[in-house]
């Protein structure tokens, strides 16, 4: 998303599925799409982290399990999957968790997103602080 590299445990994803219809009132950061007859409520997260909302036109929406309802963020292009062993991931610091705009991640890891390329810095998203966001 833009510049940062961003993960999600696949064990909370859903479905990933074409971008459908997102319906927004006004300059809000929730959304609410229809998937299989149920409500997803989306959370523009890259409108949370760059201060601005996306442009996508053609894209995808991950849609995840929270505890009581599916919500889902937008993304351009389909996702790696990736297997990354635990010992790779490295908590974000409470101090730079809580004072940095992306302040919704759990984890980082440096891992090759091809593998062709070096060594990316990844942050995995923490489902919950992304869900207190969207309340």
């Amino acid at each position: 998303m833009g510049n940062l590299h961003l993960a999600m445990g696949i064990d909370s994803v859903i479905r990933i599925i074409p971008l459908p219809q997102i319906h927004r009132s006004g300059d809000k950061l929730l959304g609410i799409a229809t998937y299989e007859g149920r409500e997803v409520l989306v959370i523009d997260l890259y409108k949370r982290i760059y201060g601005k909302e996306s442009q996508i036109s053609k894209g995808f929406l991950v849609i995840f399990a929270g505890r009581q309802s599916w919500y889902g963020i937008t993304i351009a292009s389909l996702p790696n999957v990736q297997d990354v062993p635990l010992s790779l991931l490295q908590p974000v610091p409470p101090e730079y968790r809580d004072r940095d705009t992306l302040g919704i991640a759990s984890h980082m890891m440096q891992v090759s997103i091809r593998k062709s390329e070096q060594l990316q810095t990844v942050f995995l998203l923490d489902g919950e602080l992304l869900l207190k966001m969207a309340s």
